[in-house]
């Protein structure tokens, strides 16, 4: 994203994964979204590598072949990845103000997972599955794109909309699946935003 403000180091997980979900977890790699100058933790095509192994998207063994990738369709894969988050995000944040979704994000969300279902073969299971799905070619530079749109279709299509929440800091844009009992969670963690904002009240004027 143009105008982020970055700083990555190699092989360290700087990934907010206080989602619930890996679709979630995507949205949040724009890190403080309210600001200026948001943080982008996708900087390069070896961090969405990392962020798609880490998020359990993809097997470690798939990974280790897709970070050794150079090129264009890299960078392309990249580019594509970040557009398929922030239409995603969109589409929370109209679900979360309660406006209508955008129709131009969920048809351009549709054809990513269109293509990440034709990207997928059927092999025989060694679970108690009859069948399982692989990737067509498993070196394609495309895999973590496929990957986080099967994912967005499946928060879109299984989880809650309900249970979907973003954190209740006025400068905090973290979505999250609230799991918790009775379905109370305000905060993406007590540690970060709960405890600032529970020290901003109490120093507020009643």
């Amino acid at each position: 994203m143009d105008g982020a403000s970055v700083i990555m180091t190699d092989r360290v997980d700087v990934f907010d994964w206080s989602g619930g979900h890996p679709a979630l977890d995507l949205v949040n790699t724009l890190d403080e979204r309210p600001f200026d100058r948001p943080i982008e933790t996708l900087v390069t095509y070896r961090d969405l590598v990392m962020f798609v192994e880490l998020a359990g998207l993809v097997e470690p063994s798939t990974a280790a072949g897709l970070a050794e990738l150079r090129g264009r369709k890299c960078s392309d894969t990249l580019a594509r990845t970040r557009e398929l988050r922030e239409q995603l995000h969109d589409v929370l944040r109209a679900i979360h103000s309660e406006r209508p979704v955008p129709t131009r994000h969920l048809d351009a969300i549709s054809i990513a997972i269109q293509s990440a279902h034709a990207s997928r073969k059927l092999v025989a299971a060694t679970s108690q599955r009859l069948a399982g799905h692989r990737w067509s070619d498993m070196v394609a530079p495309e895999i973590p794109l496929h990957a986080c749109a099967i994912a967005v279709e499946q928060l879109l299509i299984d989880v809650d909309r309900m249970k979907v929440r973003k954190c209740g800091a006025s400068d905090c844009d973290v979505y999250f699946v609230d799991t918790s009992k009775g379905q109370h969670r305000q905060w993406c963690s007590m540690k970060g935003c709960g405890n600032r904002e529970k020290q901003r009240r109490r120093r507020s004027p009643i």
